[in-house]
């Protein structure tokens, strides 16, 4: 976790700023995927989340503002599935982004960020379709996976994009207090 965001109250508001901010940007800009799910822009917060939060409140923001959008958009099919592989990328975000000493690395954590959902969501959307009675489900699955590859590109420019301003705001914030 940044460190400026060093109380109890502090993290408390922060982990539901970006509850609401990985909300808002997944439900704001949503494509259709061929199994039933959607490619969005959220993914920019998720990450961003874990990098400013830390792994665990970062996990927590992104799990519950992106499986709460997934409710709300009317798949909450997707909810479980979303909550798990959300929260798994600002973990993994949160617990690696201290040992990225250069933009090289941090892209690098990143892309394997993105990789937990694409991957994550081929399998849980074979899953669904499985077990909703669906043919070919692996192959069907395939077709969401260059939505995912634009997905997860977009998330990783955002969320660098989004960790700056946050460091920014961040460092305003310290030098009032």
């Amino acid at each position: 976790m940044n460190e400026k965001i060093n109380t109890p109250v502090k993290k408390l508001a922060f982990t539901g700023l970006f509850i609401a901010l990985v909300f808002v940007m997944t439900i704001i800009i949503r494509i259709p995927s061929p199994t039933g799910g959607y490619i969005n822009i959220g993914d920019c917060a998720v990450l961003a989340a874990g990098i400013i939060l830390g792994p665990v409140y970062g996990a927590l923001a992104a799990g519950i503002g992106s499986a709460v959008c997934d409710i709300v958009a009317g798949v909450a099919i997707y909810a479980p599935g979303t909550l798990i592989i959300k929260a798994l990328m600002a973990m993994l975000a949160g617990l690696m982004y201290k040992k990225c000493k250069s933009n090289a690395k941090l892209v690098a954590l990143l892309l394997v960020c993105e990789l937990i959902m694409i991957v994550g969501y081929f399998f849980y959307s074979a899953l669904i379709l499985h077990l909703t009675g669906g043919e070919n489900v692996f192959a069907a699955s395939l077709e969401e996976v260059v939505g995912n590859l634009l997905q997860g590109a977009i998330g990783i420019i955002g969320a660098i994009m989004l960790k700056r301003l946050f460091e920014d705001i961040l460092t305003k914030m310290s030098k009032e207090e």
